[in-house]
């Protein structure tokens, strides 16, 4: 876990997460970024790889292009005051999503992604604030980062430019980070961040935002689909009701019977593990092919190769979760399902959601039961988890 410094984690989870910045100086001691900038490069050369350059010409105009790039545009880039950014890199390479264990006192069905930049000297994407949370790591070289509280709003914006950047930008603090510092900005505080040196190279973690439409929307898409609440509307007591009008009695048994499909626990805590782990459409697309017949094997062979293996991995692109019920019950959430748990041990599922890595000495004390047996086997077959070996 990240060093917090003289602040310990329960009073950066009471007093700062969602509520107010936070810079924490050697977070990541003698921190080496795993990929450089060469390979970034590289890597938004690839059609399936999001990749964007931020090039600012003078003090409100930015131009934004995006990848796939190729060598000839790299070469015809100025010396400064350039920004690659590169999403997603925690499932494009293993070393960046291990990472992600730096940050496991946050949940991490939160996590979106890691997205890697690469500043020249002055490079910057503008001031601007975002709906989520992000950490930002400076990876390698400097980059002095400007923060505000005031006027983010949407209505404060520069016009004519394809970034939504802030055109008022009343700076209220300033730090320079240095490769280990991490700097932590809630949803709705301005940030501007300028590379200082020519190789300035930062990670931002950041985390899924959601809007309450966004959930009303989905929860009643779930139970269209599972085809529950299909109670029927019942009129109020009619008397004293004028024929055009709609009385309070009428929209508040409306409210009622909405109250209810909201009130039904058990709906609504499989429908948000369902939409907690949803992949976006790039995520989808990175998802490993099933194994074919000729290249499974049977399960007996396989949980046989379990017993030696050094341990299981999850799949980057894969998002895991699970929710408690009564009675120790615990169900599965893989990618927006609720998954067949095979009669897993609940321990076992808790087990999988927590840890991306299961080494052997902790999977040996699963691998006796039937259930935990066939789970795995099914998620091998879909190539959700990796045998290491």
């Amino acid at each position: 876990m990240i060093h917090f410094d003289l602040l310990d984690k329960e009073s950066f989870l009471s007093e700062y997460w969602q509520k107010k910045p936070l810079l924490i100086r050697n977070a990541l001691p003698n921190f080496s970024p795993p990929v450089s900038a060469e390979e970034l490069a590289g890597l938004s050369l690839e059609e399936e790889v999001e990749s964007r350059i931020v090039i600012q010409h003078d003090a409100e105009k930015y131009e934004l292009k995006k990848g796939p790039f190729d060598e000839a545009f790299y070469q015809n880039l100025p010396e400064k005051n350039w920004t690659l950014l590169v999403q997603g890199m925690d499932r494009l390479l293993p070393e960046v999503t291990e990472l992600l264990n730096e940050f496991d006192f946050i949940p991490s069905w939160r996590i979106d992604d890691i997205m890697v930049s690469y500043a020249t000297e002055g490079g910057n994407v503008g001031p601007h604030f975002d709906h989520y949370d992000v950490f930002l790591l400076q990876a390698q070289g400097e980059r002095r980062w400007q923060l505000t509280s005031q006027d983010c709003d949407e209505s404060n914006y520069i016009e004519g430019v394809d970034l939504r950047l802030m055109k008022r930008f009343k700076v209220e603090d300033e730090y320079v980070c240095q490769p280990g510092d991490i700097l932590y900005v809630p949803p709705k505080w301005g940030h501007h961040g300028v590379g200082l040196t020519e190789d300035c190279m930062t990670f931002s973690i950041g985390y899924r935002t959601y809007r309450g439409l966004e959930l009303w929307d989905s929860f009643g898409d779930y139970l269209a689909e599972t085809q529950q609440f299909q109670s029927l509307y019942q009129d109020p007591n009619w008397q004293g009701t004028a024929p055009g009008q709609i009385s309070e009695g009428s929209w508040q048994q409306a409210q009622a019977l909405l109250k209810a499909a909201l009130e039904n626990e058990e709906a609504l805590k499989n429908w948000f593990g369902r939409f907690a782990t949803q992949l976006d459409q790039g995520a989808s697309q990175l998802l490993p092919n099933p194994l074919s017949e000729t290249e499974s094997c049977p399960k007996e062979t396989f949980v046989e190769a379990l017993q030696d293996a050094e341990g299981i991995l999850r799949d980057a692109v894969c998002r895991f979760a699970y929710t408690e019920f009564s009675q120790n019950q615990v169900k599965l959430y893989i990618n927006s399902a609720e998954w067949q748990d095979f009669h897993a041990e609940p321990d076992f599922i808790r087990c999988l959601c927590n840890q991306r890595f299961i080494d052997q000495t902790k999977l040996k004390s699963y691998l006796n039961h039937s259930g935990n047996q066939a789970l795995l086997y099914d998620l091998w077959n879909l190539q959700f988890i990796e045998v290491i070996q």
